[in-house]
């Protein structure tokens, strides 16, 4: 069986590994497709596919969307999206924009509070891509000013917490309606991260539908295996495709190992399969 990984993030966003080192850890690791879905950003893409070219691996071009639903926030993956669409571009651009301006601040509270932190200890730590609360939380680190990654997000930057600051994101629907303006497929990322939300977040899949969903994460490393083939029928069920992938980052998320799907098992090349018919079904 081959297998792959839909969900990875590099050094364009928060991740640890350059997007070509990102590619060629997945080759060595002997995954045949992988997607690099950074954060609000595709800025990697054109490195990650000269490195697929180079290592015989498939790259699929995506991107993590943060969004807005009544209910909750959450993340939309875009696949086979074309990274030179000047209305993802926008929307990429705009959100970009809130994350820098909600950066400085959550700075500004930091030093509030205490924690002696400016833009430049951040930007030193994100200088591929764009930066965020990680950026932030590794500065802290890096600064001694508190004792790990877990502890800064723990005790400072969690959603409630003493610095933390909402930012812009575009709702579900207007996601929905870029990812297919720039030809690609949009996939709810992670739904069982959502917890005591889920359900009432489940409960709104009708509606997406009628935006245009394509699809439920639901190979997802930190899902229990009664997760994955609950949101496997869930999708089936309403005409969905699902994908998965292990939300790779490196070190500051060790659990989350390159083409790890739900307890420990591998993320199928199905998944590749089910997004492939989709997309030449839009495209025939």
């Amino acid at each position: 069986m081959n297998f792959v990984d839909f969900h990875t993030h590099s050094t364009a966003s928060d991740g640890e590994l350059s997007p070509t080192e990102l590619v060629e850890t997945a080759a060595r690791k002997g995954l045949t497709a992988i997607a690099i879905s950074d954060h609000d950003t595709m800025q990697g893409i054109e490195e990650a596919l000269a490195a697929g070219e180079a290592n015989g691996i498939k790259v699929i071009p995506a991107v993590e969307i943060s969004v807005n639903d009544d209910y909750d926030s959450l993340h939309m993956l875009g696949y086979f999206v074309d990274q030179n669409d000047e209305e993802l571009n926008v929307m990429l651009y705009r959100v970009q924009n809130s994350r820098d301006d909600r950066n400085l601040k959550i700075l500004s509270k930091l030093n509030e509070l205490g924690y002696p932190l400016d833009a430049e200890n951040v930007l030193r730590d994100s200088e591929d891509g764009t930066s965020g609360r990680v950026h932030i939380a590794n500065a802290l680190v890096n600064a001694g000013l508190v004792n790990t990654f877990q502890e800064a997000f723990d005790k400072l930057l969690t959603k409630g917490g003493p610095a933390y600051v909402d930012r812009y994101r575009p709702s579900v629907k207007e996601a929905i309606e870029v990812i297919h303006h720039a030809g690609g497929l949009a996939v709810w990322a992670h739904p069982g991260l959502h917890e005591e939300k889920l359900e009432a977040l489940l409960s709104r899949l009708p509606v997406w539908i009628e935006f245009g969903l394509d699809g439920l994460e639901s190979d997802y490393c930190i899902h229990s295996l009664k997760e994955r083939d609950r949101l496997r029928a869930l999708a089936l069920e309403n005409n969905l495709i699902y994908t998965g992938g292990s939300d790779f980052h490196g070190s500051i998320k060790p659990q989350n190992a390159l083409g790890c799907g739900p307890e420990g098992t591998k993320v199928d090349e199905k998944c590749l399969t089910m997004l492939i018919q989709s997309i030449y079904k839009y495209t025939d």
